[in-house]
């Protein structure tokens, strides 16, 4: 049975992550600090805003933790503003870096109506993203990246999904995404499929 951590950003509730994570028969661990346990795969959760987030993963060295991680090939998943962290920067609070792990900052998407909440049809090559309808949560969105495998629109297009190596970034919520959700989650915490066209 796999093991999967779940890093406690401090920034809400993760029952609903775990409890979708735990449905794909995972082990789940949800910690504030890196230990010396071993994982099969790093999920930053997907709520909260940029700086905050930023700031309580850099308080225990998690970024480094997560350097780590990618260099042995462990699977990552970013979700929402857990993926943005990954990029420079962004709107939400202009004076705090990102991780830096992609180009591009995270712009308020430009529709009168904000945040985005509710479901969205995907446009991509890859199959398990391909027209699938997934849930959103967000204010925020990276509008192009060269590591983009998925895009949405709400008033405009936007990036969904990144992937490079080992990690995955998503903007939508695998975990409020039904059973096509669950479909995501194991992809991208088991790196199984995720070029299949």
């Amino acid at each position: 049975m796999k093991n999967i951590l779940i890093i406690d950003t401090k920034a809400g509730n993760l029952f609903s992550l775990r409890a979708a994570i735990e449905r794909l028969d995972f082990n789940v661990t949800i910690l504030e600090q890196p230990s010396n346990e071993c994982f099969d795969a790093v999920v930053i959760p997907g709520q909260g805003r940029f700086g905050t987030v930023i700031n309580n993963i850099s308080k225990y060295q998690w970024p480094e933790y997560l350097k780590k991680s990618y260099e042995n090939n462990v699977p990552i998943l970013g979700i929402c503003v857990g993926m943005q962290i990954f990029f420079e920067a962004s709107e939400e609070d202009p004076d705090v870096k990102g991780l830096c792990w992609f180009k591009g900052h995270a712009k308020a998407l430009d529709f009168p109506k904000k945040p985005m909440v509710g479901w969205a049809k995907l446009t991509s090559q890859i199959k398990v993203y391909k027209n699938a309808v997934v849930y959103f949560v967000n204010s925020y969105a990276i509008k192009q990246n060269k590591n983009m495998i998925a895009e949405s629109s709400y008033g405009e297009t936007f990036c969904a999904a990144v992937k490079k190596g080992s990690f995955t970034g998503v903007q939508f919520h695998p975990e409020k995404s039904s059973d096509l959700g669950s479909v995501i989650l194991l992809e991208a915490l088991t790196m199984s499929q995720q070029n299949d066209q």
